[in-house]
Parts: C-alpha cells; sequence; structure tokens
C-alpha cells in the first residue's frame, strides 16, 4: 500500500512540474483545433489505445507520441496525473503528414537530421522537443521536406516533385570492381594445367593521397597545391584533418613526391595510390572463372579480416592425399594411413607402419577424394596458380582412414585418436554411414572434450542423415548448389546443422585433384560434387575462427550458426538447418542483415539522403515513398562496423535514378578495409 502511495504521489509531482497545456502538438495523426482558446481541444476520432506498462508517466508519454501532458489528460477525461500499470489510454496521432521514426541506440537529432535531410529544429518543432535529447524507443515524427521551415523552396524556384518506387536488392558477395564469370557446364569433368600470372602494376602512376593535419587551413593549402601543381580530384574531412587525392605532373615519382610531403610540418601521411587486386581477392588462375562457391559463403569479406594462420592445424580424414601437388603440398604436415591390413597401426604404441598418406586411387575410379577436400579448405593461395583455398594459411593434417570404396569404424577411430594427439584445432570428416558405432562415436566425444571442432557431411542420398554428422558433437553439413538451394542429392533432417556449396552438374566445386598412375601420383584439377565438398567449407572457415582467437568448439559451433544467412523456412529447419554458411558473418560475429535502401544525390565523396531510409525486406524488396526528381542515385547500403560511414568492411551498391526507370534491382557489392578512405561520407 505505501508503495502505490508513493508511485500515486510521484506522478502527481511529475504532473505538476511537466503540465503544460499551451504546448501546441502536432504528432502522427492528432487533429488539433487551434482556433478555439484551449489549445488542449483535440478530435478524439484519432488516437490508439495504449496500456501503461511499469515505469509509464504522462510525461514519458506525451514525448514519446509528441503530444502534451494536457492533451492526454484532455483525451482521457484525467483530472489528476495519476495512471497505473495495466490502465487503457487513449494516445491522439497527429494529422500532419511525416515519417514515423522510432529512435535507435547511438541516434542523434543530428544523425536523424542527415539522413531525411531536415533540419533539427524542423524535428524538435514537429515533436514538441525543447531540447536535443532523445531516447531510445521513442517515437519521432520526420516532417516531409518543406515542412515548417520551408527550407526546401524558398528561393529555389518550384518545390520538387515526388514518385515512389519498388524494387529489389541483391548482395553479390563480391568485392567491388572485380568479377565472376559463370562456370561452364563442362568443368565437372574437365581438369585444369597448371599456369602462372605476369607481374601487375603496385600504384597508379601519375596520383598520390594525402592526409593534412587539422590545423591547416584553406590558403596553405592552396599553396602546397600550387608550389607542386597538384590537381585536387578528391577530398574527405575526417576529424584529424583532411584527406585529399591528387593528380601529379607526368614524369614526377609518386613514391618520391609522398616521401617528401612525409617530411612537412602539416602532414600526417602521405602515399602513392596503391593498387589493390585486392589481396583479400586471390590471383589464383580458376578463382574468378569458377570458384562460386566461395563467393557464396562470402570469403572475400572474410579475406579481409583473416587469411588464416599457419599454426592452425585441420585434420583430414579420408582417402588420404596427392602429395606433391603443387598447389597444397606447402600446407601440408607429414600424414599417417590408418587403411586395415599391414598399414595399420595403433596411435596408442605409435608403431605407425606406415607414414604415406599418398592416395592411390586410379583416374577410373575418381581419382583423389581427399586431395579435392584438403584443398577447399587450404589450397595454396593467390600464388596465380590453379584454386584458392578457404585458408590462404594453414596446415592440413593428411590421415588416410578410408579408400575410394569405405573404411572402417575402426580405421576412422584410430585417425580421431591420432588426430588428438596432434593437437589439431579442426577434423573434417567428408563421408558417413547408416550405423551408428560406439566407436567413432566415443573418439568424436573424446575429441570435442579435447577441444576439436568436428564437422562431418550430411551424405547424398537425399535421405535421412548418415552417421557421423548425425552425433550431436558434430557440426552436420548439408550441401546446396549455386543458386543456394537444396540439392537434389542432399541428405536432410533435425539434425542439419548449416548448409555450404556442394555443386550440382554443371557447377561443381573445383578444387586440388589428381590420381595414381603406374606407381606415380599425378596431380591435376577437378570439378567434383558433393555434401563432401560442403563440409570442408565449413571446416575451413572453422579453422578462419581458430586463427583469429576463436578456439572453443562451443564458441566455434555459436558463430557458424548463429550468423548463418537463413534459407528455406524460417529459422532453422531440416534443408539448411541454420541457414547458408557466411564466412564473413561468422568472423564478425554478426548477421548480414538486408541493407538500408534510400534516394541520393552525389557529391565527390558525400551522398545527400533525399528519401527516407528504410530496410529491404526479407525477400530483398523495398518501398521509397518518396523519391525526389532531383535524386541522382538510389542507394543500398549495409553498415557492418555501425560507424555510420559507407567505408571498408560495409556492403554498397547504387544505380543511376531516371525517369524511365523500371524493374529495379540494386547489386551491392563488398568494399575492400584495403581502402583506408571512406568510399563517401552521408551528410546534409
Amino acid at each position: 500500500m505505501k508503495n502505490k502511495l508513493l508511485y500515486f504521489f510521484l506522478s502527481f509531482l511529475m504532473a505538476i512540474l511537466f503540465l503544460n497545456p499551451i504546448v501546441e502538438a502536432e504528432s502522427k495523426r492528432l487533429v488539433i483545433d487551434l482556433s478555439g482558446k484551449d489549445t488542449n481541444q483535440i478530435n478524439a476520432s484519432q488516437y490508439i489505445n495504449y496500456t501503461i506498462q511499469p515505469g509509464d508517466t504522462l510525461y514519458k508519454l506525451a514525448l514519446q507520441y509528441g503530444t502534451t501532458i494536457g492533451q492526454l489528460m484532455s483525451l482521457n477525461n484525467i483530472q489528476f496525473s495519476l495512471i497505473y500499470p495495466g490502465q487503457v489510454l487513449k494516445i491522439p496521432y497527429a494529422a500532419r503528414e511525416g515519417i514515423i521514426y522510432t529512435v535507435k541506440p547511438g541516434d542523434s537529432l543530428y544523425f536523424i537530421s542527415l539522413r531525411y535531410k531536415i533540419s533539427i529544429d524542423s524535428i524538435k518543432k514537429a515533436n514538441n522537443l525543447s531540447s536535443d535529447l532523445i531516447f531510445v524507443g521513442q517515437q519521432l515524427v520526420i516532417p516531409l521536406a518543406g515542412d515548417y521551415s520551408g527550407e526546401n523552396n524558398s528561393g529555389k524556384g518550384e518545390e520538387n516533385s515526388y514518385k515512389a518506387l519498388r524494387g529489389k536488392v541483391n548482395i553479390s558477395n563480391k568485392t567491388r570492381n572485380s568479377s565472376l564469370v559463370s562456370q561452364e557446364a563442362e568443368v565437372e569433368k574437365s581438369t585444369f594445367p597448371l599456369f602462372e600470372y605476369g607481374e601487375k602494376e603496385e600504384f597508379i602512376v601519375n596520383e598520390i593521397i594525402v592526409k593534412y593535419k587539422a590545423v591547416i587551413n584553406s590558403q596553405s593549402l592552396v599553396e602546397f597545391e600550387e608550389k607542386e601543381e597538384l590537381m585536387n580530384i578528391s577530398s574527405v574531412n575526417s576529424p584529424e584533418g583532411r584527406i585529399v587525392k591528387y593528380q601529379i605532373p607526368e614524369g614526377v615519382d609518386p613514391l618520391e613526391l609522398a616521401a617528401e610531403y612525409k617530411e612537412k610540418e602539416e602532414v600526417l601521411w602521405a602515399e602513392p595510390n596503391y593498387i589493390y587486386y585486392p589481396t583479400a581477392i586471390p590471383q589464383d588462375q580458376y578463382y574468378n572463372q569458377y570458384q562460386w562457391d566461395m563467393v557464396n559463403i562470402n570469403m572475400e569479406a572474410a579475406w579481409d579480416i583473416t587469411k588464416g594462420d599457419r599454426f592452425v592445424i585441420v585434420a583430414v580424414l579420408d582417402t588420404g592425399i596427392i602429395p606433391n601437388h603443387p598447389d597444397l603440398k606447402a600446407n601440408l604436415l607429414p600424414g599417417v594411413d590408418f587403411v586395415g591390413g599391414s598399414k595399420s597401426a595403433s596411435t596408442r604404441s605409435y608403431i605407425i607402419t606406415d607414414n604415406d598418406p599418398t592416395d592411390e586411387t586410379p583416374q577410373a575410379q575418381g581419382g583423389s577424394h581427399g586431395t579435392h577436400v584438403a584443398g577447399i579448405i587450404g589450397a595454396v593461395t593467390n600464388n596465380q596458380i590453379g584454386v584458392a583455398g578457404v585458408n590462404w594459411q594453414v596446415k592440413i593434417l593428411p590421415i588416410r582412414a578410408l579408400t575410394r570404396f569405405g573404411g572402417t569404424s575402426w580405421d576412422i577411430a584410430e585417425g580421431i585418436y591420432y588426430a588428438i594427439d596432434q593437437g589439431v584445432d579442426i577434423i573434417n570428416m567428408s563421408f558417413g554411414g547408416n550405423y551408428d558405432s560406439y566407436y567413432q562415436r566415443e573418439a568424436i566425444r573424446d575429441a570435442v572434450a579435447s577441444g576439436i571442432t568436428i564437422i562431418a557431411a550430411t551424405g547424398n542420398e537425399n535421405s535421412a542423415v548418415y552417421y557421423p554428422a548425425a552425433y550431436p558433437e558434430t557440426i552436420a553439413v548439408a550441401a546446396v548448389g549455386r543458386n543456394n538451394s537444396k540439392t537434389a542429392y542432399s541428405n536432410y533432417g533435425p539434425e542439419v546443422d548449416i548448409a555450404a556449396p556442394g555443386g550440382n552438374y554443371g557447377e561443381s566445386i573445383l578444387s586440388t585433384w589428381g590420381y595414381y598412375q603406374d606407381g606415380y601420383t599425378i596431380p591435376n584439377y577437378a570439378g567434383m560434387v558433393g555434401t563432401s565438398m560442403a563440409a570442408p567449407h565449413v571446416s575451413g572457415v572453422a579453422a578462419l575462427l581458430v586463427a583469429s582467437g576463436v578456439n572453443d568448439p562451443k564458441e566455434i559451433r555459436a558463430r557458424l550458426l548463429n550468423n548463418a544467412r537463413d534459407l528455406g523456412r524460417e529459422g532453422r529447419d531440416e534443408y539448411y538447418g541454420y541457414g547458408l554458411l557466411d564466412a564473413y558473418g561468422a568472423l564478425l560475429n554478426k548477421k548480414i542483415e538486408k541493407p538500408y535502401v534510400f534516394a541520393a544525390v552525389k557529391r565527390a565523396n558525400s551522398l545527400e539522403a533525399r528519401s527516407e531510409i528504410t530496410r529491404a525486406a526479407e525477400d530483398g524488396s523495398f518501398l521509397l515513398e518518396r523519391v525526389p526528381e532531383d535524386a541522382d542515385y538510389l542507394i543500398a547500403w549495409f553498415d557492418s562496423n555501425n560507424n555510420k560511414l559507407i567505408d571498408g568492411g560495409d556492403y554498397y551498391g547504387e544505380l543511376r535514378n531516371n525517369s524511365n526507370l523500371t524493374n529495379i534491382t540494386i547489386n551491392l557489392s563488398y568494399l575492400s578495409r584495403d581502402f583506408q578512405v571512406p568510399y563517401y561520407q552521408l551528410s546534409k
């Protein structure tokens, strides 16, 4: 009883302190009759019913809904400001046309004003704000252009005309200014020779970039430029000072000029305009032409964060390896063979009779499955030959535990224990069967207890998930094709955790490969299809997580599954698990969501938002209700680091706006982190 009396007393006190019946409220759909003397008289036909929550006060509700305490009291016939949890109040809405915006963490009136290209004063006036203070969850009316201030048509001729635009966005996962062409149907049955690329230019021959200290004035800047005959191509302001890209006179060495500029007192740094191909897009021969799988799982963005670590060890329990493959051997550790007969060895005593994990599968029987799997995880990358692996730097421990025709649970379990004793971080198991083996499951449990993450393929029979993927201790990987849809062969069920590219006919997964012939191993490349190809994509990303400092199997699992891109039915399902593997999302520990879309005017390195900013729907569709005719571009943008700059690490796409625009699709690409200066700044 005392608490209730205290609550009523405090509410009454708040009413005395904040009651202000004279302030004109113009909130969401509130209609106010300003002709009378009583400004609290309202049209009560436009309101919502609101149930009071603990902590609510009339003052808070008035702020949140852009009205006044007096109007709330008048509409609800309240004599005093006594409200209580569970009470239902009528909340008036404003008739003024505008956008309803809910304040989010990190918002300020300044940023909101930039977003909607309207003055702070206009927002404050529309919402009866006496200060710049706003709070998370507060709903603001954003007046349309010209409301309150007349700033968009005063002295500027006729007012803009507006149109509504619908369209879709598509995130391509490709780095901006790079390309990936369609894979040919013949890849699945083709092999590829080794080839080397030539050298590439290091920087633009007639440009430098300079960052000045904040203290430099415009006159000094002009003098610098005139003295060196520099042409200002583009510039951007940062808190530490202005960054300028210059065109330099013909014949001047960019390296020498940059070195000279570094010595100037007013300069923070200077450098040539380096060319990035970028290193996060590998220069391997077949990458751009065939490796769609790496793009689909967002590897280019992931490689901008980490390319792996040579101290991370991934055990590949498989058919063995082609040890002399030029695109793989630098990343291989000495392996062992546990296939039965005289080659079997007990890891307990380490009497290993065969330290040769060579895969002796002839070409007629399909060649080396294990070599193909290993190449997906860690082919030597950016060496200008062959293919790219998920990890550019990694150590692969080849453990031959089965042949092309299969392997026993004994050999597999022994291989697992050997991997445990060698201190591996990840075990990849691209095989499976219908039977639950105690020994195999025990070995898997011991491996996980030792801090090892185990990834397994679900199987290729379009039936129930195979073991060992069916064990809860493993991460079970299903397969999708190039269009990110379930393949016809991929096994399914409640055990599926995640999906990754496994390929289909005509869109196979290209990797290292080879075969055994007349006592020799023949290294080459080939396309293969199956959940066996899907699993090593996940193993490779798990290894990248270890390289970035995430070691615990539970945390690795959470990073992979929680940040996967949802496919199929919303949430986890039996075909895709939690969705498509997203390497970048896993490393960021952030789900890559649908981008924001808005219309803008582009001015050098600045984008002026000229419409509402809306997030695309789950299917990629969007609607911009008021796009002015003078908006040059339609912009789609995902801010990966939440710094409100369009910069490296983000996804960005633009489309020229014109009167004939139909069937709108904005394609977003990844912005390389190698570019240290923001691509664009949002401004008013």
